[in-house]
């Protein structure tokens, strides 16, 4: 089934409103970019109809291409029993309805719930896991996947982080009176400049084959410890995002699992990740990774603050605070 051309039609609060009636709903998760309803056996997520700097989904088109983009690229790692497909809202003589005959008027990425008690960072926070099985999993996991994934573009990582921490740099230094006492000048700075001296080494690494498209937001509540482990909501939106040193996401990972405070995760996926054939990067360049990871999260926790609709901006300040402490302590 296929979107008809964009015409006049109902706008996506009323798509919303006609998956908020379905039988069996439990939470309505809101988003920047999306609406997530969750179900007791599935996930239905709608895409905003908006324009970003990465995207402009404003049109249904759009949105359906994004949909199908999200479910081809996660079906690489969580599988197709996890993301099963697209289905459409449609408009019958009765009003809208989910799936079936009629126009369609929104496109919706069909999810198999997974267990919520399973996700990592609640295993953490309830300080019930994971457990030694379960973190040497997410391992092999994940080294499986980095060799297998495709390649990047020769030149294109380097320029990706360079462009990111010039967007960093100047959203932090916007709101930086959010964050009194923070040095962001200086850290914004010293992430440019050791970026500029690792970029030999970068290139080496990805003339090697270290770097390529991974997951592109490898959070702790993305991943789920069930077995096999999965890894969901992957970058679909610009493949620059996805571009990483292996060794770059997964101390992302393991920067977050320790600030949930389990820092003994990581030294045990980088493990998995040298036995497939990953050698780690100078600890200079690692540093730099971390450092450039603590201000993106800070830049992007900040950014919440520019919703009018923020619901709690002192947890997104917290969340800021936090990574740019961490940031000074790694150059301190």
């Amino acid at each position: 089934m296929r979107p008809l051309p964009p015409r006049p039609g109902p706008p996506a609060e009323d798509a919303a409103a006609c998956l908020a009636r379905l039988p069996g709903l439990e939470r309505v998760i809101e988003t920047h970019l999306a609406r997530v309803f969750l179900f007791p056996d599935r996930v239905l997520k709608m895409k905003r109809p908006l324009q970003t700097a990465t995207q402009d989904l404003r049109l249904l088109p759009a949105r359906h291409r994004a949909c199908a983009a999200e479910v081809r690229l996660n079906r690489e790692l969580a599988g197709p029993e996890v993301y099963r497909g697209l289905l459409p809202v449609v408009r019958t003589a009765s009003g809208l309805r989910l799936d079936g005959r009629g126009e369609v008027v929104e496109w919706l990425v069909h999810m198999r719930r997974l267990p919520s008690d399973r996700m990592l960072d609640r295993l953490i926070l309830e300080g019930r896991g994971p457990g030694t099985a379960e973190i040497e999993a997410l391992g092999r996991r994940l080294a499986g996947f980095w060799r297998t994934t495709r390649g990047a573009p020769k030149g294109a990582y380097f320029r990706h982080l360079l462009h990111e921490a010039a967007i960093d740099g100047g959203h932090l230094a916007a709101l930086a009176g959010h964050v009194p006492g923070a040095d962001i000048a200086g850290l914004s700075a010293a992430l440019v400049h050791r970026l500029k001296g690792g970029r030999r080494e970068i290139a080496r690494r990805e003339a090697l084959g270290f770097v390529r498209e991974g997951h592109g937001d490898l959070r702790p509540e993305h991943v789920c410890l069930t077995l096999p482990p999965v890894l969901f909501d992957r970058v679909e939106f610009a493949r620059d995002f996805r571009l990483a040193d292996a060794h770059d996401e997964v101390a992302f990972l393991g920067q977050e699992c320790a600030l949930l405070g389990r820092p003994d995760i990581a030294p045990r996926l980088v493990r998995h990740l040298e036995g497939a054939g990953f050698p780690p990067p100078s600890r200079g360049l690692l540093k730099t990774f971390r450092l450039h990871h603590c201000l993106t999260r800070a830049r992007l926790a900040l950014d919440h603050l520019l919703d009018p609709a923020c619901s709690d901006p002192a947890k997104f300040r917290e969340r800021a605070r936090v990574r740019l402490e961490l940031a000074a302590r790694l150059l301190g």
